[in-house]
């Protein structure tokens, strides 16, 4: 054998030696361009289950005393089925108004709703707080991730990476099968091993200087989140979270057996139980009459950031209208809106396309919807055809 010929050999050796090695990241990098919110639910692996307490379902209301009309209905099925949604709920006056699901789906199948995850994220840092796990969101992410003392990070504070204002790297989502496969980005994104993804990561900005909606930021809050309390973020949500809710069990997706589960997105759940933690929002966070989430926890998470007034903590607001919500500056895209909320307390959960859990505390009114992504989601036109039929314009 010539030496072209063993070099070309020990080449082969050691690249089926590290697909070995790394086998379920190269998996998921060679068929992850290929997924849709349909079928994420079935292909993510491996996974760990969020326990629920279901008991009762939430009460609907007969056709008869439903409080929307006919022409809103037909007005928002109209707009969901254009836009290629799987479900779509409204609640109103302590009961489902309007409940209605496409494409074969039913009340218990799930899909993938991207970057709803993070909100529940920002949920789960108040039961920190309140537990003293975390001290502040003002401390230091170094008290958390000593691994950044004496760099350029160690100004960062929680409040920063909450706000989307840490500094910290950005970059899209991109699965294309001609990149470096061993990039940090890729890695963090559908990589083995989280923690040490998300410490390689530098920074664009100094901390507190800019907003940028940035997965980083969300995955970092995952690992002091999990550092702080010891516990695993699933046990956590569960305890603190889905059980009291009397929600069904949920799933997140999980860098590794007894690693550490995807925060940016992959959370799992029904979308009655999407609207359950709307309706705990919704009620300033008390469940059937019990405090379940802080009042005062609550009202940070919507409280307008410094960097961006649409912004709260792993939270969107509705007020100041703007016709185009943009994300980061390397997005080229937003979101559009063509005219302003019909009330000015809209808050929401925001994943990609369309994924929406929308909550109006004056109108009494928690909407969700979920469904294929799509570019031309406009996020005025459901709530305000629900809002106008009440009356509220």
């Amino acid at each position: 054998m010539n030496r072209r010929a063993r070099g070309l050999a020990a080449f082969v050796a050691v690249a089926c030696a590290a697909i070995m090695l790394d086998w379920m990241f190269w998996m998921r990098f060679l068929s992850i361009g290929e997924q849709t919110p349909v079928s994420y639910p079935s292909w993510i692996a491996p996974t760990e289950t969020v326990r629920g307490n279901f008991v009762d379902a939430l009460p609907t209301a007969e056709p008869q005393d439903r409080v929307l009309s006919d022409q809103a209905i037909t007005d928002l099925v109209t707009y969901a089925e254009q836009l290629g949604s799987f479900s779509l709920l409204v609640h109103h006056k302590g009961a489902v108004q309007f409940e209605t699901y496409w494409r074969n789906f039913g009340p218990d199948d799930v899909t993938e709703t991207y970057s709803m995850a993070k909100s529940v994220l920002g949920i789960m840092v108040g039961f920190a707080l309140e537990d003293g796990a975390i001290g502040s969101i003002d401390d230091l992410v170094t008290a958390y991730v000593p691994e950044w003392s004496g760099t350029d990070r160690e100004p960062m504070t929680v409040r920063h990476v909450l706000h989307m204002a840490s500094g910290l790297e950005h970059h899209s989502f991109n699965f294309k099968l001609d990149q470096n496969p061993f990039g940090k980005a890729l890695r963090l994104f559908i990589g083995t091993d989280m923690e040490q993804s998300i410490l390689r990561f530098g920074l664009d900005a100094p901390p507190g200087t800019e907003f940028t909606y940035n997965s980083a930021n969300s995955q970092l809050m995952m690992m002091i989140l999990q550092r702080a309390t010891g516990r695993s973020y699933a046990d956590y949500v569960s305890e603190k979270l889905w059980r009291p809710l009397g929600s069904k069990d949920a799933s997140l997706w999980m860098d590794r057996t007894d690693g550490m589960p995807k925060a940016y997105a992959f959370f799992q759940a029904r979308p009655r139980d999407w609207l359950r933690i709307g309706l705990a929002i919704k009620n300033g966070g008390t469940v059937d009459g019990k405090q379940v989430i802080s009042p005062d926890w609550l009202s940070q998470m919507q409280t307008p950031s410094t960097n961006n007034p649409k912004y709260g903590i792993q939270m969107w607001i509705g007020s100041p209208y703007v016709p185009e919500r943009y994300y980061n500056s390397s997005t080229p895209f937003g979101v559009k809106q063509a005219e302003a909320f019909l009330t000015d307390d809209v808050v929401f959960f925001d994943g990609g396309g369309g994924q929406r859990v929308y909550v109006v505390p004056s109108a009494d009114l928690v909407i969700v919807r979920t469904g294929m992504p799509s570019p031309a989601w406009d996020d005025g036109i459901i709530p305000n055809i629900v809002l106008r039929d009440l009356g509220l314009e």
